[in-house]
């Protein structure tokens, strides 16, 4: 049997990664597993939260789908492609790596200005309440404890050094206008540090969630080859 499991984003939920998951399901007889971190059923709870929570708790998966399964891959999105690079390097027995707008670097300053700016044109529309860039950046902003930020640069600093020690057949699948992280930094991060084999998707009008961009099908045909070639 082979098992796939599906790690999300900071602040996020399996959504960001479940068009995907669903394809994978609708496509093989494979364990699809789409857990959520722990502090991260609501936002608020992360203050009790440490990137420690975050490993422990995908270890203890991990560790049991390895005992029950003959092949085990890891997708990891934004944050979750840090822990997936995480795990990965300390469990061998993992046979392949998805890394989706993976964070091992983050914030586009100058992206988030422009987007400000777009939300102080749309707040003088009227159009505050619906605006994406404010349910995007700013109410959360709002919500996520700053100790929790704290937590997530930790895991930053934990798992970048990781990818240097990754050989196993790795999937590297970047949005051009990712506003979270700068795509070409992270995807030349990438291509340096990883020694194994590596196939890049580089999606030139997709941003960061890039599981719900309306060419994902493209990226999730490629990514489920890639999975499935020997």
């Amino acid at each position: 049997m082979v098992a796939c499991l599906f790690i999300h984003g900071f602040t996020g939920t399996p959504a960001e990664v479940k068009p995907f998951a669903d394809y994978v399901r609708a496509h093989t007889d494979w364990d699809v597993l789409t857990p959520t971190l722990p502090g991260h059923d609501r936002l608020t709870y992360l203050r009790n939260v440490t990137y420690k929570d975050w490993i422990v708790f995908l270890e203890s998966i991990l560790t049991q789908l390895l005992k029950e399964d003959e092949q085990v891959y890891l997708v990891g999105f934004s944050m979750g492609g840090l822990l997936a690079g995480f795990l990965a390097r300390h469990h061998p027995e993992v046979k392949k790596l998805v890394l989706l707008s993976t964070a091992v670097s983050y914030l586009e300053w100058n992206q988030l200005l422009n987007d400000s700016r777009q939300m102080l044109i749309e707040a003088r529309s009227d159009r505050l309440r619906n605006s994406s860039m404010f349910q995007r950046y700013f109410k959360k902003f709002n919500e996520v404890p700053f100790s929790s930020t704290l937590q997530f640069k930790k895991m930053v600093d934990l798992a970048r050094p990781v990818f240097e020690h990754i050989e196993i057949p790795t999937f590297i699948a970047q949005g051009l206008k990712d506003p979270i992280v700068p795509a070409k930094k992270s995807v030349a991060y990438l291509d340096e540090k990883i020694a194994g084999p590596k196939e890049f998707f580089l999606m030139e009008n997709a941003g960061h969630v890039i599981c719900h961009d309306k060419e994902a099908i493209l990226l999730f045909e490629r990514m489920l080859t890639f999975l499935e070639r020997n």
